[in-house]
């Protein structure tokens, strides 16, 4: 029991982290001293570590019986949704350049 409620102090503080780090990226950017492309990139970048700490402190992808298939769905799963959020944004950029 102690050892459940160690990781999910462990997860929220690192949630918690994560999401402070993202908000104050977007409002403080000289702070940070991005452009907007790496800002993007940035909070792409902590938005899958913040699934990645959701899934293994508060979902126990890890501790499950058939961890195999489970991690198997979920990254099926994100590249899916990668390859869709990619292509949009191809797509968008293509329309953008032929409008002008």
């Amino acid at each position: 029991m102690n050892h459940v409620i160690a990781s999910r102090i462990t997860g929220y503080i690192l949630s918690l982290t994560l999401t402070c780090l993202a908000y104050f990226i977007i409002v403080q950017p000289e702070f940070f001293d991005l452009t907007n492309k790496i800002a993007v990139i940035a909070i792409f970048g902590l938005a899958l570590l913040q699934s990645l700490v959701q899934l293994i402190f508060f979902i126990d992808v890890w501790h499950e019986k058939d961890t195999f298939w489970n991690i198997s769905v979920f990254i099926s799963t994100i590249s899916i949704i990668v390859i869709i959020i990619f292509f949009s944004i191809w797509i968008i950029n293509h329309l953008n350049y032929n409008m002008h």
